[in-house]
């Protein structure tokens, strides 16, 4: 229920000239790491987070939204002057976007991506104000079968989408609850896997852990990668907003992408890559010309530029309202949380409405805020394209150890941060998505807290854990996303007549 009192309260915390600061420098940040190949959302994030230490929640929450949500978009840039997308969200984009570049009309497809990324996200923004708080409410009905449900479902889900291998998903994500066992049990007080030192007796660190998997990591992927220097015509650079003619005509793909990027945001595991693919797949079938997609088509880069910034607001629902987050971006966002010892879910909505508020207008307000920044500073942004790997790597790294020790004061965190580092290369070269790795590690202290608090009441029946409409309603929904698509695609077959 809107509250003018509280939402007056957050206009105060969100119009701080700090704040606003952080907004504008987020979306630079943001549109900058985008652009640039490799880095993307949850790099950009985990570099900022150890620098938010020193701020209050709501400048550090807006800082890190706004790099989120404008480094999806940056990723398009690159991949439409240079069919390099800088995000995996923007791997959609680049075929079509790049062919209109080559054809003289990149104005009109970095005009595109522009306009249907901020829509998009300010459809989710919209989407996020009006049922996180009811979410919120049901949650507060939450005990611990329900968040044993919840963890199961994101845990499940996330592994189903890291890659073609389900025993690799399943592997990555049995590591990342193994290594939040790691310390001092919180029930019996006991030693676990401390290996005599203290250091480990508070267990591993989210943001060392978070830095090096994502962050160091990736120096060294890209220390291997030797990109070719990037040439193209700046003329063409001249960017060029649809109007509202333009905006009426493509509506109805405006509206689905949203839809669909906000949904998929929702879902655990899924994120903008998805999304953006799945918005692309379905505008090509509706399409009267689906030759055209691959080779220029405007739809072919409005549909994926849509959903994939929408996937923010959707992927924000979940991580709010229950704490448990289904990207990895969103569990980089949790460490903000954290830093400022706030505990995502009901009670924070209750308690603090005003930052719930603030976040709400906040990613609205960033939307907008990329709009402007996008137009006036895609020349330059575009420029970065050709910043050589030798000198973004180190910066990369430097920035990672700076953080570390400037936030912690401590060798050892640096160490664990390094130690994360080679162990995301390895897994990573090995062929493993770290997704399920840092869903497992950041969903493990609620899993087993779930599962222990769980056991413990039912005296042993696991039949207990299916007891509670809730519980059951989450597993349903389980069912319905691992194993729903192929019955339907069966049943259609059947009401159809095909045999195949």
């Amino acid at each position: 229920m809107f509250d003018a009192v509280t939402f007056n309260l957050a206009l105060d915390l969100l119009f701080q000239p700090l704040t606003l600061v952080m907004l504008v420098t987020g979306v630079t940040i943001g549109i900058v790491i985008g652009v640039l190949p490799g880095l993307g959302p949850p790099v950009a994030l985990s570099l900022a987070l150890p620098f938010t230490f020193e701020m209050s929640f709501v400048p550090s929450i807006v800082l890190l939204l706004a790099i989120y949500s404008a480094s999806i978009y940056g990723g398009s840039i690159s991949a439409i002057v240079a069919r390099i997308p800088g995000t995996g969200a923007a791997v959609a984009t680049a075929q079509d976007g790049n062919a209109m570049f080559r054809a003289g009309r990149g104005g009109e497809a970095l005009g595109l991506s522009l306009t249907g990324s901020v829509l998009g996200g300010l459809f989710s923004a919209v989407v996020l104000a009006v049922f996180a708080p009811l979410l919120a409410k049901l949650a507060a009905e939450f005990g611990p079968r329900e968040y044993l449900a919840v963890c199961v479902f994101g845990l499940s889900v996330v592994v189903r989408v890291a890659g073609a291998s389900l025993w690799k998903g399943l592997t990555m994500a049995g590591v990342g609850l193994w290594l939040t066992t790691w310390g001092i049990d919180p029930l019996s007080g006991g030693e676990r896997y401390t290996f005599g030192s203290y250091q480990f007796y508070s267990g591993i660190k989210l943001i060392p852990f978070l830095i090096g998997i994502f962050a160091v990591s990736e120096v060294f992927i890209g220390a291997e990668r030797a990109m070719a220097r990037i040439d193209f015509n700046a003329s063409s650079l001249k960017i060029t907003i649809p109007g509202w003619q333009r905006l009426k005509d493509l509506r109805g793909t405006l509206a689905r992408s949203s839809v669909i990027g906000t949904i998929i945001g929702i879902i655990p595991g899924e994120g903008a890559a998805v999304a953006a693919y799945y918005s692309y797949a379905e505008e090509k079938r509706r399409s009267d010309t689906p030759d055209e997609f691959g080779k220029g088509s405007p739809l072919g880069v409005l549909a994926p530029e849509t959903a994939n910034n929408a996937t923010v607001g959707g992927a924000l629902l979940p991580t709010m309202t229950l704490g448990v987050p289904g990207t990895p971006a969103a569990a980089i966002l949790l460490g903000a949380f954290a830093i400022n010892n706030l505990t995502p879910g009901p009670m924070l909505f209750e308690e603090r409405g005003d930052i719930m508020y603030a976040i709400y207008i906040g990613l609205f307000v960033i939307n907008i805020v990329m709009m402007v920044i996008g137009y006036f500073a895609i020349r330059f942004a575009a420029q970065i394209i050709r910043v050589p790997q030798n000198i973004v790597l180190p910066l990369v790294l430097l920035l990672s150890v700076a953080g570390i020790y400037s936030t912690f004061a401590s060798l050892f965190a640096v160490g664990i941060m390094l130690a994360s580092g080679v162990f995301g290369y390895v897994i990573r070269k090995l062929g493993f998505s770290v997704a399920p790795l840092v869903i497992g590690f950041v969903l493990g202290a609620i899993f087993e807290d779930g599962f222990r608090q769980s056991i413990t009441t039912s005296q042993g029946s696991i039949l207990e854990f299916f007891n509670t409409p809730i519980g059951l309603v989450i597993y349903f929904l389980l069912f319905l996303t691992l194993f729903g698509e192929p019955i339907w695609k069966r049943l259609r077959r059947t009401m159809s007549g095909d045999p195949a």
